[in-house]
């Protein structure tokens, strides 16, 4: 008698083996798509390098601020070379030493003084007006191409309106300095970069003011009252609320603060590289 054939299994049914692994398999691909989900809520890593401020007293009064929120987001050593009433052209040897520590960034901020010898013009009278601006950019327009050929970026910060500073040259300068970072935008993007610092601390078409409405982050011991807040001092200069005799405010400066963070959100964009 012949033997009877094997019964076959049904095309649709698995092996035990066949199941095993159709689940191992998704298994896998969960544990593989949480381990992408952990990966793209991880924080990026902290920026670092070295970071350079140049700049007036504007920089001086705010450099507390881009300090303290550069050391909190990055891991950056940041040098502050401010000098109140400095402009460019004072500081272009320290400048040209500094190319030996390879910046990561720099950071440049000059309202338009013109108080010192190299700004006087040759008669040795202060320039004033357009003559202003276009010495104070041709300055950093040097000092930009100086560095951002060298491998630095560069921040260039837009000073606010100051009708106490003679000649007034501070939308002008900061107008100047957009055109630059305009003109680099075509040969490098991301290389030159514009921090709109003025537009923290002035009213409407960046027009001087001296108070502003309080932010989330300023309450009653930053200054705000009736929900404003001054972020301009008296000489319509500077930033301290109080009229001072130097730069030391001794109360919290508001303008100062948001002035300096600012200018530490942009070098902070520039450390990381987007």
């Amino acid at each position: 008698m012949a033997a009877e054939p094997a019964k076959r299994r049904p095309w649709w049914r698995p092996t035990t083996t066949g199941r095993t692994i159709r689940i191992s398999a998704a298994i896998v691909v969960m544990v593989v798509a949480v381990g992408a989900v952990a990966l793209l809520r991880r924080p990026p890593p902290r920026p670092d390098g070295l970071v350079l401020l140049y700049g007036d007293s504007l920089s001086a009064e705010a450099a507390p601020a881009f300090v303290d929120e550069l050391a909190r987001t990055t891991d950056a050593e940041v040098i502050v070379r401010a000098v109140p009433a400095e402009a460019p052209c004072d500081a272009h040897d320290e400048m040209q030493e500094d190319l030996a520590l390879r910046p990561t960034v720099v950071v440049i901020q000059f309202v338009g003084n013109s108080a010192t010898p190299c700004t006087l013009d040759p008669a040795g009278e202060r320039l004033e007006g357009g003559a202003l601006v276009d010495r104070t950019a041709q300055d950093v327009r040097a000092a930009t191409e100086m560095f951002a050929t060298n491998g630095s970026r560069v921040v260039l910060v837009g000073g606010p309106d100051v009708p106490g500073l003679p000649g007034n040259p501070g939308l002008g300068v900061a107008e100047a300095y957009n055109e630059l970072v305009n003109e680099w935008a075509g040969r490098d993007l991301g290389r030159v970069r514009y921090a709109d610092a003025a537009a923290t601390v002035t009213g409407p078409d960046h027009a001087f003011t001296e108070a502003l409405p309080c932010r989330d982050d300023e309450g009653e011991a930053e200054g705000c009252t009736d929900g404003r807040v001054v972020v301009r001092s008296e000489d319509r200069i500077h930033f301290c609320p109080e009229d001072v005799d130097g730069l030391a405010c001794p109360v919290p400066s508001p303008g100062a603060r948001r002035f300096g963070l600012e200018m530490a959100r942009v070098t902070r964009m520039a450390l990381g590289g987007y």
